[in-house]
């Protein structure tokens, strides 16, 4: 098969046809990298939860070196995410405002345990239409396109995140690589695993356990400092948690928009249509319009001699007590507050509120 890349994405992207294009490069270039080595029935097993599929013999997977053989657990364990999510097909398109703060967000707060367990639909992957512009870790820039989310059991197999044995998250990130004229020269695809716990916890937590426990592509080139692997982990296991986090939080903006299916192929079945729910499309605009007037706010202000710097407090999760006796924990999603030349603060839906002195 002939390699995809260079190309450009056509514009205006959605979530459906950038979903559509990302499992289709992926499913198609590690498919032909499986084959390579015989290993495609190795990656079917894998994706039904370790069992071989109908018919299908479980063979010992027999490869030449220990590296190759890491390599192919990898892939395998790629081409697997991408066809479990075929089961249900959830989308959540983020939009971009409320993706950037939650890429900002602040990760100091203590979460009460079983919180990820909350995750409204099984086996997402988050979109970004907009792509988050990120540095890999050898330096060359590119573009964060999805996030895959499936589960795994304490054996380390595949399963739902719905499964209840599931111990861990498995976030799979897919980025487009950019050149300096916009053109997608190469994707990058990244795992990482968050593991669920009843306990309390933090974001830095979580990010410090994915940093220790990470195991690099044996096979791939590598040039990058340990510094720099280090801010390329950090960065994407904060955006993956903070949006996961976010999603299973109280009263997350999510609408389901209806997705209408593809005309079959003659003599076949109809394919499964996208399940699209759209994720801070109310509350974004919203944060996008309030942070606009701040940033005026500053620039009127420039050389005035006032006391106050208009600034933006980041947006944080914060953990509210409810219920009988007030023992049961829920966390609510905070957005960014906004602090005028005034010193008041202002929510984003435009209320003034005077801080005390």
């Amino acid at each position: 098969m002939p390699s995809p890349f260079p190309f450009k994405r056509q514009l205006p992207i959605t979530a459906s046809t950038l979903i559509e294009s990302i499992q289709k490069v992926q499913v198609e270039t590690v498919e032909q990298y499986l084959r390579r080595f015989n290993a495609l029935d190795y990656a079917k097993t894998l994706s039904n939860g370790g069992n071989p599929l109908p018919g299908q013999e479980n063979k010992e997977l027999r490869l030449p070196t220990e590296n190759i053989a890491k390599s192919i657990q990898i892939s395998a364990g790629d081409y697997a995410v991408y066809w479990t999510w075929q089961k249900a097909k959830i989308v959540y398109d983020v939009e971009p405002t409320l993706m950037r703060s939650l890429a900002e967000m602040d990760t100091t707060d203590i979460l009460p345990g079983g919180v990820l367990s909350q995750l409204p639909h099984p086996n997402p992957v988050f979109v970004f239409t907009s792509g988050y512009p990120i540095l890999h870790k050898d330096q060359m820039p590119g573009l964060l396109r999805a996030m895959y989310v499936t589960g795994r059991r304490a054996d380390n197999t595949m399963c739902d995140t719905s499964d209840p044995e599931a111990t861990q998250y498995q976030l799979t990130f897919n980025s487009d690589l950019v050149n300096d004229e916009g053109n997608v020269i190469d994707g990058d695809s990244v795992r990482i695993s968050i593991h669920l716990t009843e306990h309390s916890f933090t974001i830095r937590s979580v990010i410090d356990k994915v940093l220790k426990d990470y195991a690099w592509e044996p096979l791939l080139g590598d040039h990058a400092s340990e510094e720099q692997k280090r801010t390329y982990l950090e960065t994407l296991a904060h955006f993956g948690v903070a949006h996961l986090l976010y999603v299973c939080s109280d009263k997350a903006d999510s609408q389901r928009r209806p997705v209408g299916r593809k005309p079959p192929k003659k003599g076949q079945r109809p394919p499964r249509p996208l399940q699209l729910h759209q994720v801070g499309w109310r509350i974004g605009p919203t944060i996008k319009a309030t942070r606009e007037m701040i940033e005026n706010d500053r620039r009127s202000q420039s050389g005035a001699g006032r006391t106050v710097t208009p600034h933006i407090r980041k947006a944080h999760l914060h953990t509210f007590k409810h219920g009988p006796g007030r023992t049961l924990s829920k966390v609510k999603w905070l957005p960014p507050i906004f602090v005028n030349s005034h010193g008041e603060q202002i929510t984003i839906e435009g209320t003034i509120v005077p801080v005390q002195k």
